[in-house]
């Protein structure tokens, strides 16, 4: 059993050395868990305080985009035959402890596809402003009503899935229109209109550090672009 926790980072330095050693705290080698970072193009001090946490990493010279970060993560579990893949924030807003959730839905109970939900029993959403809460809200029962299927939170970046649900990687996601927030929505409404895909939500922290400067996303643009392609992967008629 092997599983990679893909960590997109880009100007954190001032988070980093506290989400580090929470990953060392928890280190899961149970589950064969490996973490690398994907240092995006950063401009401050994140890619010396990776280099110096001894973890596997990724450098891009420049920002190419979460997307594009987290495809990268995803064509190295491939390569090195990976089973599981984890996507953790680089932030600080999510808890690597909450990993072992995943890992016992998808090992346990054999599901293909689990996603955070700040919604859920035993979850955590500290400082998520509630503009923000509620668009998540009325997005969710726009997608649910598409998908016919209960979602608690349609936006969470928090996930792990099994490597082989993709038979068709490259083709469907290998597109710079995808290297922003467009891979992680796309693929989540292609996943989720796959009946034979086994998917499930389970319960994370999603705790901003601060009310101010909780994220990068941009207000209208970034939305834009989450709705546009979650839309699009549930009409794509490619195969998965």
């Amino acid at each position: 059993m092997k599983t990679l926790c893909v960590i997109p980072v880009f100007n954190e330095d001032n988070k980093l050395n506290n989400l580090i050693n929470q990953i060392k705290i928890n280190d899961y080698k149970k589950y064969g868990l490996n973490y690398i970072f994907v240092n995006n193009g950063s401009t401050d001090n994140s890619l010396e305080i990776i280099k110096n946490s001894n973890f596997k990493f990724l450098n891009l010279k420049k920002n190419m985009g979460v997307g594009y970060a987290l495809i990268l993560g995803y064509l190295f579990a491939k390569k090195y035959k990976y089973d599981y893949i984890v996507h953790l924030a680089g932030n600080g807003k999510m808890s690597p402890s909450d990993i072992e959730r995943f890992m016992k839905s998808i090992i346990n109970e054999d599901y293909d596809f689990i996603s955070g939900s700040r919604f859920l029993k035993y979850s955590s959403r500290k400082n998520n402003p509630i503009h923000r809460l509620v668009l998540i809200k009325l997005f969710g029962i726009f997608i649910n009503f598409f998908l016919k299927k209960k979602i608690t939170d349609s936006t969470c970046g928090f996930r792990a899935f099994k490597v082989n649900i993709f038979k068709n990687f490259k083709k469907n996601f290998l597109n710079k229109n995808l290297f922003t927030y467009g891979y992680e929505y796309f693929s989540y409404g292609k996943i989720l209109k796959n009946n034979n895909i086994k998917f499930t939500e389970v319960p994370v922290s999603m705790d901003y550090p601060s009310k101010k400067n909780y994220t990068k996303m941009r207000p209208i643009i970034d939305w834009f672009i989450i709705a546009n392609y979650w839309i699009k992967g549930i009409y794509d008629s490619s195969e998965l």
